[in-house]
């Protein structure tokens, strides 16, 4: 069982046990501790929409960064089984899964690797409140 893309809160809690902060009934998240990784799903209807992902290891509030390696290996394991292609590498790095449903983003400064589905984007911006 995996907590990834497409996948249940109960295949979550299967892959990496009891989570740390249950909101579902709220946001809709899982937030998950599990072999020095933090890690947040958000659910929507009842799957997986997206993944955020980093070290539990911190200096001054900033988790540590995540190796190429480590990278590399969650977007396989977290991306629902998606080939990966990189976009782009700006400040941050940027990849699109080959099938076109989920990206992912690399956030340098925060170290975080968040994996979403191009519909949860969707929704997300069109939730945002307006910028001034």
């Amino acid at each position: 069982m995996a907590a990834q893309i497409d996948s249940t809160p109960q295949e979550g809690i299967g892959r990496y046990g009891a989570p740390v902060r249950n909101e579902l009934s709220g946001p809709g998240l899982l937030y998950f501790q599990n072999q020095g990784l933090c890690t947040i799903c958000h659910y929507f209807r009842g799957l997986c929409d997206m993944v955020s992902i980093f070290s539990a290891t911190s200096e001054a509030g900033v988790p540590e960064g995540l190796r190429e390696e480590k990278i590399a290996q969650l977007l396989a394991s977290e991306g629902n089984g998606s080939l990966w292609e990189m976009d782009r590498f700006t400040i941050n790095q940027h990849w699109n899964s080959k099938d076109g449903k989920e990206f992912a983003i690399y956030d340098t400064m925060r170290h975080k690797l968040v994996i979403m589905t191009k519909a949860a984007y969707r929704r997300e911006t069109k939730s945002a409140p307006p910028k001034p």
